[in-house]
């Protein structure tokens, strides 16, 4: 499905369905099919089946949840990524999701113990830091978010979004030297938002 044949993996799964009527996993595989190609109809109808079959199955729980947040459906995304850390709580992008979306739904406390929860369960999500860095920082917690970037570019020392964020965090932190440092890092990765924010703070 990689490379845009999404149409032609669809009949193959259509295929193994007809053998199997009850794989769950071709159901599932099939709505993330439809999921890419933006039928949200058919692939609500394949994850509803899927979990109909193998209710035990975090995935697609998961991948009905994604659905419903680009449906701005945002409490029945909750009850799904719910319904998956119930599921598969060793997970960490259940929580890394789950975080997101409760960033979205303007509850930060507890997006952030979700997204600590997903740097727990995997320590080099690098994702998973960003946005923990991200919520702290925009919670106004700088010395926190410093910790989370700095471990995110740990992780990634491309990463020029992460070194714009470390250099914000550091800067209001009181580190201002190396916010700066931080900051002309992620310009020279290629990330412009770093441009202004060095005008604005770090011309002596």
């Amino acid at each position: 499905m990689q490379q845009g044949k999404t149409r032609e993996a669809i009949e193959f799964i259509n295929k193994a369905i007809e053998k199997n009527t009850t794989n769950a996993d071709a159901f599932n595989l099939r709505g993330v099919a439809y999921y890419e190609l933006k039928e949200y109809p058919n692939a609500l109808l394949d994850f509803g089946q899927a979990i109909k079959l193998q209710p035990g199955s975090y995935r697609p729980y998961f991948n009905r949840a994604l659905l419903y947040t680009d449906e701005n459906k945002l409490d029945s995304a909750f009850t799904d990524y719910n319904k998956s850390a119930e599921l598969a709580p060793d997970t960490a992008d259940v929580f890394l999701n789950r975080g997101q979306l409760l960033v979205l739904m303007d509850k930060t406390p507890d997006a952030i113990k979700d997204f600590e929860k997903a740097t727990r369960l995997d320590a080099n999500n690098k994702q998973a830091w960003y946005n923990l860095g991200n919520t702290y920082y925009r919670s106004q917690d700088f010395k926190q978010a410093v910790l989370a970037f700095r471990q995110t570019v740990k992780l990634d020392g491309q990463y020029g979004k992460a070194f714009y964020g470390l250099g914000l965090a550091q800067y209001n932190d009181g580190e201002k030297d190396l916010g700066c440092t931080s900051l002309k890092q992620a310009l020279n990765l290629g990330y412009s938002d770093a441009a202004n924010a060095l005008a604005q703070f770090c011309q002596k």
